[in-house]
């Protein structure tokens, strides 16, 4: 991280929150030029932090004047934070080659920050939601603070997630599905028991079959429709999604098929509502496919890049 990153952040841990709520909040960094800057945003009580990386050249149009800025918000897992899933996930660089905005929120311990960090993903996670914190205000916070600092393109708003910030990524689509094109979901699942969104969102995940920390069989809520027949072994969570999204045998194309030798892709292109592709990594475990760091760059994890094959789902959809 740079040195103005590291500023950034020190004057974030100082800051004290003077709004109830707004899109900025008291200390708003002005530091929104290219390269990895530290943000705040005050939603109730809290004052909450993130990060957002700029790249240095912005997407043309075909008349070569420059485009508003597509948005991906990573969301850490468990007891992690900003900082660790921006390296994990390796997208600051691929930020930079396809020149979209990153941004990387940070969870809470709680209304106190008195335990490990996570997000209130529904039923899910530790004490961020037995406080009931307001994390998907926050999100939303988010989105609209960028969206004054730098030209934002509001049809091309992503969520992705690894682990308890894929839970979170699934509560995003459940809840905010007029605000995001789609959402990724890596080694995570689904929460909500209550699920029903108000627009259709289109799904990537990927799950690694021997997952010790979020199984590869995890328990979701029962499919609101018929499951397709090729999600039959599948998460539960990408079943409930596949049956919501109307992706049926008799109305969606799908396509099972092995893209390397432990790597197989499911993917329905013609659901009813939205399209959903996910990926299993067979004896796979848990990490960030693809990434940087262990147990994602070693075999047989880094046999997909998780971050590439996400942004170009991503990119392929449109709010």
């Amino acid at each position: 991280m740079s040195a103005r990153s590291v500023a950034g952040i020190a004057i974030v841990s100082v800051l004290v929150a003077c709004s109830t709520y707004g899109p900025t909040g008291a200390g708003e960094s002005s530091d929104w030029s290219d390269g990895t800057a530290a943000h705040v945003t005050v939603v109730g009580a809290l004052t909450r932090t993130f990060l957002v990386h700029v790249p240095s050249h912005r997407r043309l149009s075909s008349s070569g004047l420059p485009r508003p800025w597509p948005l991906v918000i990573v969301l850490h897992g468990s007891g992690g934070d900003a900082s660790a899933v921006e390296r994990q996930s390796g997208m600051d660089s691929l930020a930079d080659a396809q020149r979209f905005l990153v941004a990387y929120p940070n969870g809470t311990g709680g209304a106190f920050n008195l335990y490990p960090s996570d997000w209130n993903a529904g039923t899910c996670c530790g004490a961020a939601n037995r406080d009931n914190i307001d994390d998907l205000g926050f999100i939303a916070a988010l989105i609209k603070t960028v969206a004054v600092h730098v030209p934002l393109d509001s049809r091309r708003v992503y969520v992705a997630g690894f682990s308890a910030g894929g839970y979170m990524a699934y509560e995003v689509g459940c809840q905010l599905a007029t605000t995001v094109a789609a959402i990724g979901v890596v080694e995570g699942s689904l929460a909500d028991d209550s699920c029903n969104p108000a627009a259709p969102v289109p799904l990537f995940a990927v799950h690694g079959t021997d997952d010790p920390e979020v199984p590869f069989g995890q328990d979701a809520p029962s499919p609101p429709g018929p499951v397709p027949v090729l999600a039959d072994g599948l998460p539960p969570s990408v079943q409930f999604w596949a049956a919501l999204n109307g992706c049926t045998a008799t109305t969606a194309k799908g396509a099972a098929k092995s893209t390397s030798a432990n790597v197989v892709q499911t993917s329905w292109t013609s659901c009813l509502a939205a399209d959903v592709d996910f990926y299993s990594i067979q004896d796979g475990t848990h990490g960030w496919p693809g990434g940087p760091d262990d147990p994602g760059a070693l075999p047989p994890m880094n046999e997909m890049k998780a971050s590439v094959l996400m942004w170009q789902f991503f990119i392929a959809h449109v709010r």
